[in-house]
């Protein structure tokens, strides 16, 4: 999402200076835009600095990074601020307190989290000027702790720039069904429960595959190996396929039928899940946080309780026997979604949304 908001940004005929804590793609990216990255130590929030050698390692980091930013913010001399991220709190205080007007996006959700990680992420947000809010689950997640911050948060939905040239969805459901999972591999998202969803059709005798793409955060690799050892367990286990990784996600899409998004922990939003709405499909999606937000607009989208594979099979069987419905309706949802999640409007949201905290005087 940051790459969006400086996108809409320059757009809006701001010059815009990017601190990154690293050089990567992410600021290869934003310099091809036309913004200037620079490296700038930060310090990041996380459940680590609870431990002793975490807060020292954070302290370390404060110091550093607060010298780094004040530099910055003198070189720079900027009208506005905005802090795309919760986990680096250092920086909407810092700034604030500089005499800057600052602006927080919120697009993360925490409400899982211990009380003190979450009051840790909530409380640095009351010194921004403005509160931008990805829907209004994060919102009132973000707010459970600073309700006196209410006043000064609006919710801008992201922008999500779907495929070049949607495919529509196969006319007839000839030979398996084809399911799809993009996001990462892990627990908290639900593929365990989608793969016993999946045993259960196969048991019933439906034809039905399932394409993984995306792969485990680093260390994580022994929930890969769990999931490999439950696909090995299914009736077919030839129908399952890991792809990994993919930069390129539109190809996936057009060849299968039906995506699904299984979270079971809740989400600011639901990026992936509006993503296959873009591309013409039908989605089945967790009644879950910002998750639900995202597809309840759309007739395409079917919402399944978390942690529930007989449900989830259920719903699967419900697009499958329903299926020259669904279909028509995954091409006009995508119409709508085009239209609500445009990335040019998405930006022109943000650009005014700074344009009148400098209004605001």
């Amino acid at each position: 999402m940051l790459l969006e908001d400086v996108k809409g940004l320059l757009r809006g005929s701001w010059k815009v200076t990017v601190g990154l804590p690293a050089e990567g793609l992410l600021a290869s990216a934003l310099r091809a835009q036309g913004a200037k990255v620079v490296v700038c130590n930060t310090p990041v929030l996380r459940k680590s600095i609870f431990t002793p050698r975490g807060a020292v390692g954070f302290a370390k980091d404060t110091f550093q990074g607060v010298r780094q930013m004040h530099a910055l913010l003198k070189s720079t001399k900027p009208s506005a601020v905005l802090v795309n991220t919760t986990i680096i709190p250092l920086w909407v205080a810092y700034a604030r307190l500089s005499g800057h007007k600052v602006a927080l996006h919120v697009h993360e959700s925490e409400s899982h989290s211990p009380k003190p990680m979450r009051l840790g992420l909530s409380l640095p947000g009351t010194f921004a000027h403005r509160i931008i809010t990805n829907s209004r689950f994060t919102n009132a997640a973000y707010l459970q702790h600073v309700p006196w911050a209410q006043k000064n948060s609006q919710v801008i939905y992201n922008g999500i720039a779907g495929p070049p040239h949607p495919a529509p969805a196969r006319q007839k459901l000839n030979g398996p069904l084809r399911l799809l999972y993009v996001g990462r591999l892990s627990e908290r998202k639900g593929l365990l429960v989608l793969l016993d969803a999946v045993t259960i059709l196969q048991q019933q005798g439906v034809d039905v595959s399932l394409s993984l793409v995306g792969a485990v955060f680093e260390g994580y690799e022994t929930f890969e190996q769990a999931l490999k050892d439950r696909v090995k367990a299914l009736p077919r286990p030839e129908l399952v396929e890991f792809l990994g990784f993919q930069s390129d996600v539109w190809p996936h899409y057009e060849s299968a039928d039906i995506a699904v998004v299984p979270a079971q922990l809740e989400e600011s939003f639901g990026n992936t899940a509006v993503e296959a709405i873009l591309a013409e499909r039908p989605v089945i999606a967790s009644r879950i946080g910002g998750l639900q937000e995202a597809v309840e607009p759309y007739s395409s989208a079917v919402l399944v309780e978390p942690g529930n594979p007989q449900e989830l099979a259920a719903a699967i069987e419900t697009i499958r026997s329903g299926w020259e419905q669904f279909r028509v309706s995954a091409q006009q949802a995508a119409v709508k979604a085009r239209e609500f999640h445009d990335p040019e409007l998405f930006g022109q949201r943000m650009d005014s949304a700074l344009k009148s905290l400098l209004a605001s005087g």
